[in-house]
């Protein structure tokens, strides 16, 4: 049935989902909000790692 969607389609969300957890720990880690630091700080890294991984796939595929 969705034999047309390649998996790389769905990389695509996952670089909306990693910006979004991007944004919200730069907000808490700027605003110093009532979260760990720690917590902050792991949502970071994961953030950036993500939009590395996933933004690489996407541009080597829809880009390139």
């Amino acid at each position: 049935m969705f034999s047309f969607i390649k998996p790389e389609f769905f990389d695509l969300f996952g670089i909306v989902v990693f910006l979004f957890i991007f944004c919200i720990s730069m907000w808490g880690l700027k605003t110093n909000k009532k979260i760990p630091k720690w917590v902050l700080t792991v949502l970071l890294i994961i953030g950036i790692l993500g939009l590395i991984v996933d933004g690489t796939i996407v541009f080597i595929t829809y880009v390139i």
